[in-house]
């Protein structure tokens, strides 16, 4: 981890003229630029200005498998640690779909084979982004750095040091305590597990607020970012119900539900309304 972050921060401190080397042109994999990516702005309305501009973030990304055709290559010094890392995070993701897995089947009385959620998500990519969040000068300080927003996918893997995220617990926005302890992972539920568990398990509402530390490095590891062929994708799964309990969702993938996503989000819309 010490030679993730020093690599990371290293890479990020290069000029832009250097980064640009590695961008690809798509949001799969590569360099964005800071303020490049309008993602919080497209899923949350905002009326603040500076907010409208992009989010305020440097990113650096890498589709799971690592022989996808579209991953950039950056320096080797950066790039070997970062996929030592996603590599790493692998039996992290399978311990944590099976602990997902028991615990619908305990809530709902019903059996599920501890690897159901890994085998329904079969196939499916895994995406990492490596996050810098510079400093502003001073018209920002009243900019989030990320918007509020919630992931589409099964669940996300983060990592860092450093404050800055925020989630909404009892209808409050709570700061996430990051741990100077190294190793220390935080898992966020995504829409595709509300799905999938009929709400039992609450997709999470978050952001990276105004007040995260100046140049906050992170690294976000999203499970289940669609099918990687085409032509094996998935029909999904209908919602896990307990007895006399009815469905509140259609039979889903993550493929299939990105695709709904997207379409909602250009509508400014939600599947969860």
């Amino acid at each position: 981890l010490d030679r993730l972050e020093t690599s990371t921060a290293k890479f990020f401190s290069q000029s832009m003229d250097f980064k640009r080397q590695f961008s690809t042109g798509n949001n799969k994999s590569g360099y964005k630029a800071n303020q490049e990516e309008k993602y919080g702005a497209t899923v949350f309305k905002t009326d603040n200005p500076r907010e409208q501009e992009g989010d305020l973030r440097e990113i650096y990304s890498v589709v799971y498998p690592l022989d996808y055709s579209e991953n950039a290559q950056g320096p080797e010094y950066f790039q070997s640690a970062l996929n030592e890392y996603i590599e790493k995070l692998q039996p992290v993701e399978l311990a944590l779909s099976n602990i997902f897995s028991a615990a619908l089947s305990l809530a709902k009385g019903i059996y599920l084979p501890l690897a159901y959620f890994h085998e329904a998500d079969g196939g499916t990519t895994g995406f990492m982004r490596a996050l810098r969040y510079p400093a502003m000068p001073s018209e920002y300080d009243d900019a989030n750095r990320l918007l509020p927003h919630s992931d589409f996918g099964t669940l996300t893997i983060l990592y860092s040091t450093e404050k800055g995220l925020e989630e909404i617990r009892d209808g409050k926005w709570v700061e996430v305590p990051m741990s100077k302890e190294k190793g220390e992972l935080h898992v966020t539920i995504g829409e595709v597990y509300s799905m999938w568990s009929n709400e039992l398990f609450a997709h999470n509402i978050h952001r990276v607020s105004k007040r995260a530390v100046k140049d906050r490095i992170s690294f976000a590891y999203f499970l289940s970012q669609g099918e990687l062929d085409a032509g094996k994708a998935s029909w999904g799964i209908v919602p896990m119900c307990a007895k006399d309990e009815q469905p509140k969702f259609p039979r889903t993938s993550a493929a299939m539900h990105l695709d709904k996503y997207i379409a909602s989000m250009i509508k400014g819309e939600s599947v969860f309304e």
